[in-house]
């Protein structure tokens, strides 16, 4: 079953660590109960890469690559939030190896 979570409510640029923490805590309970979740971008225009590796970084390590990509939809997202997006999993990965 699949639950959308709209990130638009958190406004047009995401770049506050609590709305980081909130948004990465409602997409962990989606998780428990449901499949997968779809996380809708539309609207977002920005989102600091910290909050980025806080949200979807740290996701990707807890869940695993296969797992993040199979339960983990990311919908409009434009090609600078998806870039921003890739560069948070990457900085998590890479201080997950430090």
């Amino acid at each position: 079953m699949l639950t959308t979570i709209y990130l638009e409510k958190f406004g047009p640029i995401i770049s506050d660590k609590r709305v980081g923490e909130d948004i990465y805590n409602q997409i962990i309970e989606i998780l428990k109960s449901k499949n997968e979740v779809i996380v809708d971008l539309d609207g977002i225009i920005s989102m600091a890469t910290f909050c980025a590796k806080q949200i979807f970084g740290k996701l990707y390590i807890e869940l695993g690559s296969e797992k993040f990509f199979s339960d983990v939809k990311i919908k409009n997202a434009n090609n600078d939030i998806k870039m921003i997006i890739n560069m948070g999993i990457n900085n998590a990965l890479e201080e997950s190896e430090n």
